[in-house]
């Protein structure tokens, strides 16, 4: 090979990873720059100041992050209610639910169970996962399903409307096992995209975390992700209910969530 040839050849190397260089710090610059406007729009606050005197009902949401839990001292800090992961997708299942359930209801706080929704699962088998994994009573919250756009989830114009029915699969499945009709917890973003219009009818536990929601009628409320609560040695998250203890009690225990609408 020529001197001038081998010299045209490194030029044209030297062009290609000079355009991939450049494709891929453009890239990196507006991943940096959604990461940054998603931050400022939901995280970049001082807090939330909660009016204790009108939602005195406090709670907690946890799963294996939070590592090995002193529930009884949690219970001695007020928190009335925790919401625990049991579930994810098809087949996975949080690997400290068995005993924080046990340890929590042993320690009488209220607790639900969540299941977080794969955009790309199939909804009725990650219902099932979740039945086969959680028993209810009466004196437990409802199933809840967590639908959001984190941990990987992702659809396009094309795969929305397959994400929403399986979302809705899902969603029956669970309601007509446990004949309650269940909670959905979801965040601001993944609310506008899936919730509004299409699944009103749920009760809703919605993730905001610099002002109180005000425009979307919610029954829980997740206002902080840095909660700091005696017996949780990580960060936790921190939940209202909407309304008195009363309000709450009656919640826990009115008929069945809707259970006359289940075979309609």
């Amino acid at each position: 090979m020529s001197s001038k040839r081998r010299k045209a050849k490194k030029r044209v190397k030297i062009l290609i990873w000079s355009i991939v260089v450049s494709l891929l710090l453009i890239g990196a610059y507006f991943l940096y720059s959604y990461g940054i406007d998603y931050y400022r729009k939901y995280y970049a606050c001082a807090g939330v100041k909660i009016d204790y005197y009108r939602y005195p009902v406090t709670g907690i949401d946890v799963s294996s992050h939070q590592g090995n839990i002193d529930w009884k001292e949690v219970y001695d800090s007020k928190v009335y209610f925790a919401f625990i992961k049991a579930t994810e997708g098809e087949n996975f299942v949080d690997k400290r639910f068995e005993k924080n359930w046990n340890e929590a209801k042993k320690n009488n706080i209220i607790v639900g169970a969540y299941h977080f929704f794969r955009f790309n699962k199939e909804g009725k088998e990650q219902a099932y996962n979740f039945i086969n994994n959680v028993k209810l009573t009466s004196e437990d919250l409802p199933p809840v399903l967590d639908v959001e756009l984190y941990g990987g989830n992702k659809y396009s114009e094309e795969t929305k409307n397959k994400v929403l029915s399986e979302i809705f699969n899902c969603l029956r499945t669970l309601e007509r096992y446990y004949e309650r009709r269940p909670i959905i917890y979801t965040n601001v973003e993944t609310y506008q995209n899936f919730i509004k219009g299409n699944f009103d009818d749920y009760d809703l536990w919605l993730c905001k975390l610099c002002t109180e929601p005000t425009t979307v009628k919610w029954q829980f409320w997740q206002y902080n992700h840095k909660g700091d609560v005696p017996g949780i040695r990580s960060e936790v998250d921190l939940n209202i209910f909407n309304g008195n203890y009363s309000d709450f009690i009656n919640y826990l225990y009115r008929d069945n969530n809707g259970k006359e609408d289940i075979d309609s």
